[in-house]
């Protein structure tokens, strides 16, 4: 059979490009991309050049690893990044991928993020993340976000940090604030003064879910504090214990999440003319028992 010959004018096929492991946040993401590169760049990869390359007996290893199927071992790890012909660097943004997917800590975890970042920090697609990462593992740029919509908001840090009920220094509400504007969450108006701007943010569902955890154990620190720190009449921290079925936890599960729209409403239809302060409402709804084993 006859090979395909372009059309003149056609253009020439796209060379694939290799994975930058710093943009990612999943070890087997990187191993699925960097296998279907390497079988289209380098003559005789396989599955089992792989194998006989980095020391497995297995030739199906990489395969099962980067379908999810394998774990892989601090000492494997060094293997897979020989067989995979991975640069010194790239070896130890793997080492660090690795980490952060089977961790069973987020304080590990949270490291490992660290040193990914690190690593790719001259790479404006992983600043951006990083930068992104910072402010969902915070409790306070948020905060900062919603004060900037209020009429009376002043760029003074000294005078922001006055007004937050938790400490926060000033230069971390500083490079908080700069972050804002790095990623689009803050914008300036006509007037140069600092607003909110109608943007969410993404990053890999990993990092986002290993930040917003982050976000919310400094959250629950915060309402323990409360209940010493604050005035009775201006926090309301209460609960229920109550024995549910699986049908009734779904039910309010569900009402928290339409409590929290009617909440979101309710703030956006408020009287401009009266001061507001910024609050934060945390729900927690947790299984306190289990079932006996049998």
């Amino acid at each position: 059979m006859k090979a395909r010959q372009p059309n003149p004018g056609e253009p020439e096929p796209k060379a694939p490009e290799r994975p930058l492991i710093a943009r990612y946040a999943d070890y087997r993401a990187f191993l699925r991309d960097l296998i279907v590169f390497l079988k289209a760049t380098r003559r005789g990869f396989s599955y089992r050049s792989f194998a006989l390359k980095a020391g497995f007996s297995s030739p199906s290893f990489l395969k099962l690893v980067a379908d999810g199927q394998r774990n892989l071992s601090a000492e494997s790890i060094d293997r897979v990044a020989l067989g995979l012909g991975l640069d010194r660097r790239e070896a130890d943004a793997f080492e660090a991928l690795v980490e952060l997917g089977q961790a069973e800590s987020d304080e590990r975890r949270e490291k490992a993020y660290a040193r990914i970042a690190k690593l790719g920090a001259r790479d404006p697609v992983v600043k951006l993340e990083s930068e992104q990462f910072e402010l969902y593992s915070k409790w306070y740029p948020f905060v900062l976000r919603e004060l900037a919509a209020l009429p009376d908001f002043s760029e003074d840090v000294v005078a922001i940090a006055q007004r937050l009920r938790f400490i926060v220094r000033p230069d971390d509400i500083t490079r908080a604030l700069e972050r804002l504007v790095a990623v689009g969450l803050l914008v300036r108006d006509a007037n140069g003064k600092l607003a909110p701007a109608e943007k969410n943010l993404t990053s890999g569902p990993e990092v986002r879910t290993l930040a917003v955890r982050s976000f919310h154990r400094q959250m629950l620190d915060i309402a323990k504090t409360a209940l010493d720190s604050v005035a009775p009449a201006e926090r309301n921290i209460t609960g229920v214990t109550v024995a549910l079925t699986k049908a009734q936890y779904t039910r309010v599960v569900e009402l928290a999440s339409q409590f929290r729209r009617d909440v979101l409403a309710i703030a956006d239809g408020a009287d401009g003319g009266e001061p507001r302060d910024i609050h934060q409402l945390t729900m927690a709804l947790v299984p306190l028992t289990r079932e006996p084993r049998s």
